[in-house]
């Protein structure tokens, strides 16, 4: 043992002059390397999700793939993807809102209690106070631009707290429909190699959080310094993304699994229209089928699109009229884009769920007091297809439910209830 710690452990020559590599390796050293190896054994025998504890990403985080849970469903996969308005919807004068904040209030003293139960100080109160106005023919309802230096120096927990306020006045619409990601996406949501880091940075600066999902209200300001026409339309198409995720089904070789899938998807009278594809898939040797193959023409023609404006308007259809026509067979029920007939259709048409939900289940996202603020449709275990509001930029898609909740967060508790088409 003496003499080794004389030889390098390395050696790319011989005394005779040919070159060839040796390896001399140290007792020590191999013990070393032995007890490294088996912790890496160690944690791979473990499985993947030791290692992407580690080492790599998150569940449901873009750039990673997921199994969902065993069910009547089949095996399914979920690949999480990010989809970005296209380029035609994109205009380098968009604006969100009108830069001003809206308040419920008759007089400045209103106000100020409003801005005080949101966290200001009484000095940036006073920085409101002198700018309200009236609104034209609406009564009870004041107005003040808020100063750029005021809003840039609002701490998180404040401007969540204030902007959550804002949200519950309609005319507020940068904090109504502001742009929205979750905490899960946010590094994917702003791409480094396509925004300078600075903007990236101001950005996540002014975000504003409310449940799990991360918003956006203060585009104006921050669209209204950048000169380069070609920026602002790349922090538009970032700002657009919206998660959604791709859904690969595994079909069996087993003509009864097959069948049992078959009998899942084909809800509602369907069968027909899923049993040949799903039977022949499963016949050849099984395989891999885009679950997009199971949707009924409505939601299958429309999946990872982005709509089309209602006529004469610039928003589109919205959650109810997505959900409901599902399994629509021929055009859509227009008449669905009011909440009055969606109600007295939920009553006429449907039945409460009573046990687990099924392909084709209306899903509610209900209040406490009954009210329902959106609607998506059950595809199995978390997912559902949705839309989520009516603005042109949200697509048609499949979601997980925390996603979707994300865009819908409240104070007060969600409750998802269910709900089936009656002889479905």
């Amino acid at each position: 043992m003496q003499n080794e710690k004389h030889h390098p452990h390395f050696s790319f020559g011989s005394n005779t002059g040919r070159s060839y590599f040796r390896l001399r390796l140290s007792r020590q050293f191999l013990l070393k390397s032995a007890g490294a190896i088996a912790v890496l054994v160690a944690l791979t025998a473990g499985g993947s999700w030791a290692v992407q504890k580690i080492w790599g990403k998150p569940e449901g985080a873009i750039g990673t793939r997921f199994a969902l849970a065993a069910g009547p469903w089949g095996k399914i996969t979920a690949q999480p993807i990010l989809l970005e308005a296209p380029a035609s919807m994109l205009s380098v004068n968009f604006r969100l809102g009108d830069g001003n904040w809206y308040f419920p209030a008759r007089s400045a003293e209103e106000v100020a209690a409003f801005l005080r139960g949101a966290g200001l100080t009484p000095e940036q109160t006073a920085q409101i106070l002198p700018a309200l106005r009236t609104v034209p023919g609406r009564d009870g309802l004041l107005a003040a631009a808020p100063p750029e230096a005021l809003v840039r120096a609002l701490t998180p927990d404040v401007r969540s707290a204030l902007y959550d306020k804002l949200a519950a006045t309609p005319e507020n619409f940068a904090q109504v429909e502001p742009f929205r990601t979750t905490e899960l996406h946010l590094d994917a949501y702003l791409d480094p190699e396509k925004l300078p880091p600075e903007l990236i940075a101001e950005v996540k600066g002014l975000m504003w959080r409310r449940g799990s999902g991360l918003f956006f209200s203060d585009y104006n300001m921050v669209a209204d310094k950048i000169s380069s026409p070609a920026l602002k339309v790349a922090l538009l198409k970032q700002l657009t993304h919206k998660s959604s995720v791709v859904l690969s089904l595994e079909v069996p070789t087993s003509v009864d699994a097959a069948e049992a899938v078959a009998a899942y998807y084909g809800a509602n009278g369907r069968l027909d229209k899923v049993q040949p594809l799903l039977q022949a898939v499963s016949e050849s040797g099984g395989g891999t089928l885009g679950l997009a193959n199971m949707l009924p023409p409505f939601a299958r023609s429309r999946l990872y699109r982005f709509p089309d404006p209602l006529p004469g308007k610039d928003i589109s259809p919205d959650c109810h009229w997505t959900t409901f026509n599902f399994f629509n067979r021929g055009q859509p029920d227009d008449s669905l884009n009011d909440a009055a007939t969606v109600g007295n259709v939920l009553g006429a048409k449907y039945t409460p769920v009573k046990g687990e939900p099924h392909f084709g289940d209306v899903v509610l996202l209900t209040m406490p007091d009954g009210s329902s603020i959106h609607s998506a449709t059950y595809i199995a275990d978390h997912i559902v297809f949705t839309k989520n509001g009516p603005s042109l930029a949200a697509p048609f898609i499949f979601s997980t439910v925390e996603d979707m909740l994300a865009f819908y967060p409240s104070s007060e508790k969600i409750t998802l209830t269910y709900y089936r088409l009656k002889g479905a």
